[in-house]
């Protein structure tokens, strides 16, 4: 097809001309709209402001912030995104990178397009993406089976065989992703429940907990800034925490990979400049499930810190 740009997603074929698709991010936002339809946008479109889903209202400011722009001479633009148009182009991402991999079903993708389950379904797929570019096969567990609680997934580690149960954990607070109230000027950094949650499902193998502690960017700060970089120390609720939950497991960590993440481009107004991304974890080295692999969890921290990292350019076309 001269003059068109194909992509393919999993068994999908997607074309536009090349001037409308030059870079990468042009497709992903194309495919966004394929990807939840016409009757959604409809719908979305038709609602009042207070009941629209999260999604659509960053793509009503992104598109808003986009038409102020002014276009360098070729037609392109090169400016620094506010935090509408980050979280689109990183949700966006997440989601190809899923459904690339086969995994974006019916059941996820209606999740997601649930205001009330949005910010759980949101987490859960940056967990996914994020396991799948560390090098990682995910293996769903059968959610309808009631005789035994059941994590998030499987992963597999491709070059080792290592086996990791993983568990996505994210914080609502009310007035934030679409939750009703009034949003707390002093929103506060508790996290046990959630984790306490996650190492309750399964103690007979090694365990991932990813944490999603929805802070705005200036009371993540307290939260994430480690006490010391050289040695590296976390910050004292950080640490506090930890230590709370090895003691109630007699000395040992109930998990072997913790990590908290912070994505707080939906706390950003108008047209201030994306805040960026905060993360923190921990490899334990006292685990109660040792891993065989250690590599394979070190592989998991290299994809967190590279979140955020959308590629721009398309790649060179194949002979």
């Amino acid at each position: 097809m001269p003059g068109k740009r194909i992509v393919v997603v999993r068994n999908r074929i997607y074309w536009q001309d090349k001037e409308k698709w030059r870079f990468f991010s042009d497709f992903l936002f194309h495919y966004n709209k394929v990807k939840f339809g016409k009757e959604w946008l409809d719908t979305q479109n038709a609602a009042s402001p207070k009941d629209r889903h999260p999604l659509y209202v960053w793509q009503l400011q992104a598109y808003n912030w986009q038409q102020r722009q002014t276009p360098q001479p070729d037609g392109t633009y090169a400016v620094v995104p506010n935090g509408p148009t980050a979280a689109c182009n990183n949700f966006y991402y997440d989601l190809y990178t899923v459904d690339d991999n086969a995994l974006l079903d019916a059941e996820l993708l209606a999740r997601l397009k649930h205001r009330d389950q949005f910010q759980g379904a949101l987490h859960e797929l940056f967990v996914q993406a994020t396991c799948l570019r560390a090098g990682f096969h995910i293996i769903r567990e059968n959610q309808g089976d009631r005789l035994r609680r059941h994590v998030e997934f499987v992963a597999v580690h491709k070059t080792t065989g290592q086996h990791i149960l993983v568990e996505a954990k994210s914080r609502h607070r009310a007035g934030v992703m679409g939750r009703t109230g009034e949003q707390d000027e002093k929103p506060d950094i508790r996290f046990r429940r959630l984790i306490n949650d996650a190492i309750a499902k399964d103690p007979d193998n090694p365990l991932a907990i990813f944490v999603d502690t929805n802070l705005p960017p200036k009371k993540a700060e307290l939260f994430y800034e480690p006490e010391s970089r050289i040695p590296l120390r976390p910050s004292k609720p950080m640490a506090t925490l930890m230590e709370a939950i090895r003691k109630e497991h007699g000395g040992v960590d109930p998990y072997n990979l913790l990590v908290f993440s912070n994505h707080p481009q939906h706390y950003s107004e108008g047209d201030e400049i994306a805040p960026g991304n905060r993360w923190a974890g921990i490899i334990s080295q006292k685990a109660r499930v040792p891993v065989y692999h250690l590599n394979a969890l070190q592989d998991l921290f290299t994809a967190v810190n590279l979140y955020g990292n959308v590629p721009t350019h398309f790649p060179e076309q194949r002979q």
